[in-house]
């Protein structure tokens, strides 16, 4: 196949993408109010990255630090502090999954900062993801979310994690992701890490979902920016609202984890599907 076709087929790909969607609603729901918020700061930790904007909104997007055989750098000739936005938040398309972390940080306060414009938009529910599981299901996880697994097992036995990593001991049956196609094209429930979509690996996966009843995107590097994914058929986003943005820095710097989020400058937030009103 020649190259330019190759080229076509690789941009009208990403443009389908559900990253491509949420830089392009946030572009034009929040207009040139972008260009005139800056980057403060910008925190690339071992677990997640933070990026803190001037209007004091701070989000995060797990750092993808297992994608890398060599030591992970940024090449900018400048600083991303100072930045505007708009060009930091169209890191989230780039190839390079510690670019695009930034980027989907950027994206995730940003989102923050929309739901508190226009929060009719932005339904918040009280599900929890134990409440979207019921006894025989069929549940696969992309990703091990380690302190879930023993609670899922509880209700149903029959869970599968697809994992890139190899987890220590897993307490649950445990396949590489190259198993995605034949795991989850039969279950009942996907839970799926946000993590996937710096790694860029969420869209394929979305498309392997069958006929699952429940898609569930969690993590703290989910957008809780609902309508691109929804119409692509999650049915629930569980991310994080970081509310000390501040303190979230220091979080991250220390390569704190999800738990330290929750303890020290986040809370939980759930968005379902068939909870939210039509935008």
């Amino acid at each position: 196949m020649p190259e330019s076709k190759n080229l076509q087929e690789t941009g009208k790909k990403e443009e389908n993408g559900v990253l491509f969607a949420l830089v392009s609603a946030l572009k034009k729901d929040l207009g040139p109010a972008l260009e005139e918020i800056e980057v403060e700061d910008v925190r690339i930790g071992l677990a997640y990255t933070g990026v803190l904007l001037s209007e004091n909104y701070g989000g995060v997007a797990c750092t993808p630090l297992y994608e890398f055989s060599c030591c992970p750098t940024l090449g900018f000739t400048e600083t991303l502090k100072g930045k505007t936005a708009d060009k930091v938040l169209e890191l989230a398309l780039s190839e390079n999954p510690l670019e695009a972390a930034v980027g989907i940080a950027t994206l995730n306060a940003l989102s923050h900062m929309l739901r508190d414009l226009e929060p009719e938009h932005f339904q918040r529910s009280y599900s929890d993801i134990l409440d979207l599981i019921i006894p025989g299901d069929r549940v696969a996880m992309v990703g091990y979310f380690s302190p879930l697994v023993p609670k899922i097992l509880k209700i149903t036995g029959k869970l599968t994690v697809l994992e890139k990593r190899e987890i220590e001991s897993p307490k649950t049956r445990t396949l590489p992701s190259e198993k995605a196609r034949e795991v989850l094209t039969v279950s009942d429930v996907i839970i799926l890490s946000a993590s996937t979509l710096a790694n860029r690996t969420f869209d394929e996966l979305l498309s392997l979902r069958g006929t699952a009843r429940e898609v569930v995107l969690l993590g703290p590097s989910a957008p809780l920016y609902p309508a691109p994914f929804f119409s692509r058929g999650i049915t629930a986003i569980m991310g994080t609202r970081i509310i000390d943005p501040l303190t979230m820095l220091t979080v991250v710097s220390e390569a704190g984890g999800t738990k330290k989020l929750h303890q020290y400058c986040g809370e939980k937030v759930a968005l379902r599907k068939n909870e939210q009103k039509e935008q």
